[in-house]
């Protein structure tokens, strides 16, 4: 399989991945309008049920406490996770600049910057208008063929932005809650990135040979910048096995099962949309007032105290 076909493969990928985190954010945006306020009007009927001294236990072991609030929980835990993970994204949006300014450059070329540095590092740094950074280390450890491969394959990485994509496809994969593969998905798709990159630099050059020795040299290092928008080279045992043929590229397994997960959450997205289950009260601002009051009506009453049945005053109905 050639460069470019892998290159408009691992789009259509980037496509899906960027797609499920669109939908998982419209899944968080709609329950929210939904759950969160049925769990505020449950917490308001508690403190409503300890102030007229009614049947406490019984209501938050009723079926309409559960059905309310346990989602609530659990979708904040989400929204705190999502915004956990934003956060953390930013700031390292912010990093990419102090990566930048704390580089000293001492050439440029056509292709990339040289910059002081003892150890061998090589990466591309940029959303919008990547460059390519190759440290004074390289050239005392890498011979001038590998060098040319390894810029190649940072050259493939630039021209399709692929800093920009792995840091999306990485957020994605930190907002996302547990789903069963996951981490495979998205990691075959970061693979994916890489083994494009390795067989543009293959092509351009003509062989392989000095790209799986650049690789095989770069086994033993750990070096990942902490700044977002950051594609560095490393070396990676998989990508060598697909590289000289010993292992094949998981394409159609993937893809399969990514449409699957979208339609779950597009279902998703449209069930929690059209549901009704969830306890809504018009006035919830209203019953907040009533609570705060010395009104002398409870907001909730036992229908049923031995199916802890309750019933909303006609207010919240």
């Amino acid at each position: 399989m050639n460069y470019k076909r892998l290159n408009l493969i691992s789009n259509v990928y980037f496509f899906l991945i960027l797609f499920s985190g669109l939908l998982y954010t419209a899944l968080l945006i709609t329950a929210s309008q939904k759950i969160v306020p049925a769990l505020i009007m449950q917490i308001i009927f508690f403190l409503d049920a300890i102030k007229f001294d009614n049947n406490v236990v019984g209501l938050i072991t009723s079926r309409l406490f559960l059905l309310n609030v346990v989602p609530g929980i659990f979708l904040i835990g989400l929204m705190v996770r999502f915004g956990k993970t934003l956060i953390k994204s930013l700031k390292s949006i912010s990093s990419n600049h102090l990566l930048f300014k704390g580089l000293e450059i001492i050439e440029s070329t056509e292709q990339f910057f040289k910059f002081k540095s003892d150890d061998g590092l090589v990466f591309t740094c940029g959303f919008l208008k990547p460059k390519i950074f190759v440290s004074s280390g390289l050239f005392k450890t890498h011979s001038q063929e590998e060098i040319t491969a390894i810029v190649q394959h940072e050259v493939n990485h630039k021209n399709n932005l692929h800093p920009f994509k792995i840091f999306t496809a990485n957020f994605v994969k930190s907002i996302l809650p547990i789903i069963p593969l996951k981490n495979w998905l998205i990691d075959n798709y970061l693979t994916l990135v890489e083994v494009s990159s390795d067989l543009f630099s293959e092509n351009k050059i003509n062989n392989k040979l000095p790209l799986v020795s650049a690789l095989l040299k770069f086994q033993n290092r750990n070096f990942e910048p902490a700044a977002a928008g950051v594609s560095y080279f490393n070396s990676q045992s998989e990508r060598i096995k697909i590289l000289v043929g010993q292992k094949k590229q998981f394409i159609k397994i993937p893809m399969a099962y990514y449409s699957l997960v979208l339609v779950v959450m597009l279902s998703g997205v449209l069930m929690v949309k059209n549901s009704n289950i969830f306890f809504d009260c018009q006035h919830l601002l209203k019953c907040v007032e009533i609570l705060m009051t010395s009104n002398n009506q409870p907001l909730l009453s036992v229908v049923s105290p031995q199916n802890n049945t309750f019933s909303p005053s006609d207010h919240c109905q």
